[in-house]
């Protein structure tokens, strides 16, 4: 099974009633996942050894093996609790894309526009601007907001148009996984769900391939999808979900420690996305 970045699986193992033989398992490291790095060859290998001598069955010497060593999608698990998809209320597409920005510097980007921390967390501006906490403009432009109604099903649409692969996280939710395909409708590529659907918080999407998940607005927060490579998320392949603002600002209260920090480094208590009141953003970037 394929493991990005950031991305966790539990695995239930039944030990057989048998000492005839012992078993191989391996793990490849995944240098798919960057363009030009060669995919590792079975660098972790080990042993699940029953009896000392006994014939190694499943390695890759093996001729009888009936293994598969490729790892299979993730589209084609069927969880244990098995729970139907939502359906779908908002359509939200994101095109990753890489570009020269203003400060002729190579960026990610979802839709053209790439990531900056506001000056106040996306949080603190849903807290504190009342209604306007429902205009996505407030956040600032380079957060990428989108605002999502309360127990709306999102349907997630992500276009990978970069030379490497993405894992990307969302935070605050699980997703299902519906859909997976390329670009260039490749029908080898293409593999869609079955009835009851696996459900992740990370996605890799590989090279001039598309993925399309689904979720619940069922959890008020602003809510960060982003890259799960580092580097790649400063680059700026972010967006911000902001989710339900006025259950936000009834149930949600800033911890003193928050408050606090946020003063000692200079951050506003409130305001948009620059400090200032409802959408009074004078120069504010719109490219880096």
């Amino acid at each position: 099974m394929q493991l990005s970045v950031g991305q966790r699986v539990s695995v239930l193992v039944t030990a057989k009633n048998s000492t005839k033989a012992n078993y191989a398992y391996h793990a490849d490291i995944f240098t798919d996942i960057q363009a030009g790095v060669d995919r590792a060859v079975l660098p972790f290998t080990s042993i699940i050894e029953y009896a000392h001598g006994a014939p190694l069955r499943n390695s890759t010497s093996d001729e009888d093996s009936t293994v598969d060593w490729n790892f299979f999608e993730d589209i084609d698990l069927v969880p244990i609790d098995r729970q139907p998809a939502p359906g779908v209320h908002k359509w939200v597409p994101l095109e990753v894309r890489t570009a020269i920005f203003d400060d002729r510097r190579e960026h990610l980007a979802f839709n053209n526009r790439t990531y900056e921390s506001p000056l106040v967390p996306s949080l603190t501006t849903a807290l504190t601007t009342g209604y306007q906490a429902f205009y996505p403009d407030a956040y600032g432009f380079k957060s990428n907001p989108i605002i999502l109604d309360p127990m709306t099903d999102i349907e997630v649409a992500m276009f990978n148009h970069d030379p490497n692969s993405h894992p990307f996280h969302l935070h605050g939710h699980n997703f299902f996984i519906i859909h997976r395909g390329s670009i260039d409708n490749d029908p080898a590529k293409y593999r869609e769900s079955g009835q009851y659907p696996v459900r992740r918080d990370t996605i890799t999407i590989p090279p001039k391939e598309f993925a399309i998940v689904r979720f619940t607005a069922d959890n008020p927060g602003a809510w960060l999808l982003h890259c799960h490579m580092i580097w790649h998320g400063e680059q700026g392949l972010m967006a911000t979900f902001i989710e339900s603002p006025y259950q936000i600002q009834n149930n949600t209260r800033l911890p003193q420690s928050v408050k606090d920090n946020c003063v000692s480094m200079g951050v506003p208590l409130s305001g948009n996305s620059m400090g200032r009141n409802g959408i009074d953003l004078p120069d504010e970037p719109h490219n880096i």
